[in-house]
């Protein structure tokens, strides 16, 4: 989201006092966001848990005593299955156009689609076919619960409804420069996926 008034970058001493502070709409744009994610608690699944709004980035300005021409912030908006995504967009831009209108700037909302919501069955084959492979290998079976992130498996649910899995080794340092990756456990999940890949696709007799 990129929040404009009409005036050219001054400094500070010489901004107009008749024109919007840009931080100041994004400083309201984050207090109307977190209203939002208040009530997103509503929206909940008993696996997946609620929606969400969050925001991981917000810039303006060139100097300190700079009173800027633009303010963007850029996060994410992430809501359950069943929900229709346009549903969400147009609630979205609504929230964010009548600030503008209240805040006499403009706002231009890049609602990026990324993956859709998704949802696996806990009584689906791969899933059963994957507890197996998992108390092969590991001794136990995996608890179910949320998948924090988005991948190709949202993709397959919910363009075609496929089934999928997200699982891989034990790991850390996620979106940060120092991420990293247990060699040993690598290892174990290569021979899970070869193993639930024989246990759900076996071959004819």
């Amino acid at each position: 989201m990129t929040i404009r008034r009409s005036g050219a970058p001054v400094h500070e001493v010489m901004r107009p006092m008749n024109e919007p502070s840009v931080i100041a709409a994004g400083a309201e744009l984050i207090g109307r966001l977190g209203e939002l994610q208040e009530r997103l608690l509503a929206r909940n699944d008993p696996r997946a848990g609620n929606e969400t709004v969050f925001i991981g980035q917000i810039h303006s300005g060139e100097i300190y005593n700079q009173y800027p021409q633009e303010c963007w912030l850029e996060g994410t908006r992430r809501w359950l299955p069943g929900r229709d995504r346009g549903e969400v967009e147009r609630e979205f831009r609504g929230m964010v156009d009548r600030l503008a209108r209240e805040t006499n700037t403009t706002i231009a909302t890049e609602f990026r689609f990324i993956r859709d919501a998704f949802k696996l069955e806990e009584s689906d084959m791969l899933v059963r076919c994957f507890q197996t492979g998992c108390r092969i290998t590991s001794g136990t079976e995996l608890p179910l619960g949320p998948k924090p992130f988005v991948d190709d498996g949202n993709s397959f649910y919910g363009l075609r409804n496929i089934p999928a899995i997200t699982h891989g080794p034990r790991a850390g340092g996620q979106h940060t420069v120092d991420e990293w990756v247990d060699l040993a456990d690598l290892e174990r999940v290569a021979w899970l996926y070869a193993l639930v890949a024989c246990l759900y696709c076996p071959m004819e007799a």
